[in-house]
């Protein structure tokens, strides 16, 4: 297995790409094909990485968590011939003083040192990886001003494109493990949620104030991604009772029936819903409050949802920079 290098891939190797997230890690092994890639194997931990770091420090007890993490991915990768394994970290790592020892950890343990990469960044990756899917053909593709969010355990990423170019990518410091400091004691209650939902809401409406006023008005397509919204997709569908083949996504009514009905609740822990898992209980509160937030500051009525993310946007970005580099060579020659 080889770092991220500068050779051409080739048809029918392996390749695998490990996001370190602030609440998951998430693993994907993709085959290099003639038109792209595919998938081969995907997994998902929750770690909660970012857990307890809001005075810049990750916690021992995280960091157990993620190595143990990894060293199960490990053990998974080397069922596999890799030519290249990549590692990336977000926002879970991006502030933190003691990042250095961490990082060391993980590259004695994979070979490879993971790539702490800047939230415009993690922004454009989300958008490589949901475009794939809607270039694939499974859903319908990117309209003329498009909005790609990603809710992450630490931090919101939302990249604007036109049409199929990426315009305009930036990070805002509001994820749902990140906001559970919105939630004392664990206590739900109306005025908790209502302060999560503000605080969000606030910090959504000036990130938005540097987007051209075009991709805001009228109404943009909007598709998110990843974990928060995944969830709460899932609640909704359940609640609804609706099927592979209805109509899909987060709508904002029944979006509104869910943030009301979580005050029937005392704790973040106690939360219970058909749909969702053991491992987003005590995040899904204040996941429902950022997203409810969102839909407000870019003033939608309804969002679509993929199951791609930054994971598939990191095979996405290295295969399409193969194919340029192979093109280039083959017209020098």
């Amino acid at each position: 297995m080889k770092r991220v290098s500068d050779v051409n891939l080739s048809v029918g190797s392996y390749l695998a790409a490990i996001d370190m997230g602030s609440n998951s890690f998430h693993l994907l092994i993709a085959q290099v094909m003639p038109d792209g890639w595919r998938q081969e194997y995907a997994a998902e931990q929750k770690v909660q990485l970012a857990a307890g770091s809001d005075d810049g420090y990750l916690k021992e007890e995280a960091q157990a968590r993620a190595l143990a993490c990894l060293r199960d991915y490990q053990n998974i990768i080397a069922q596999y011939s890799l030519t290249e394994l990549q590692v990336v970290a977000t926002a879970s790592l991006r502030g933190v003083m003691n990042a250095e020892p961490f990082l060391t950890a993980v590259e004695r343990l994979l070979g490879v040192r993971p790539n702490t990469i800047s939230g415009p960044r993690e922004a454009e990756l989300v958008y490589l990886g949901v475009s794939s899917g809607l270039s694939s053909g499974g859903e319908a593709a990117m309209t003329p001003a498009s909005i790609v969010v990603d809710i992450g355990g630490g931090s919101t990423e939302l990249a604007l494109s036109s049409g199929s170019e990426l315009v305009h990518g930036l990070s805002v410091d509001v994820g749902c493990l990140r906001f559970l400091r919105y939630f004392p004691e664990g206590k739900l209650c109306r005025a908790h949620f209502s302060a999560a939902y503000k605080a969000a809401l606030a910090m959504f409406t000036q990130a938005l104030s540097d987007f051209p006023a075009s991709f805001l008005e009228p109404s943009p397509r909007v598709i998110g991604c990843s974990g928060t919204l995944l969830a709460v997709e899932q609640v909704l569908l359940a609640q609804q009772k609706i099927v592979d083949g209805e109509l899909r996504g987060i709508h904002i009514t029944p979006l509104r029936a869910l943030a009301d009905n979580l005050s029937l609740f005392n704790t973040i822990d106690e939360v219970c819903y058909q749909g969702l898992s053991e491992d987003r209980r005590s995040i899904f509160a204040s996941g429902v409050a950022i997203v409810l937030a969102l839909f407000e500051a870019l003033g939608i009525d309804s969002m679509d949802i993929s199951t791609r993310g930054l994971r598939e946007g990191i095979i996405e970005s290295r295969c399409v920079t193969s194919r340029l580099r192979f093109q280039q060579g083959g017209q020098q020659q």
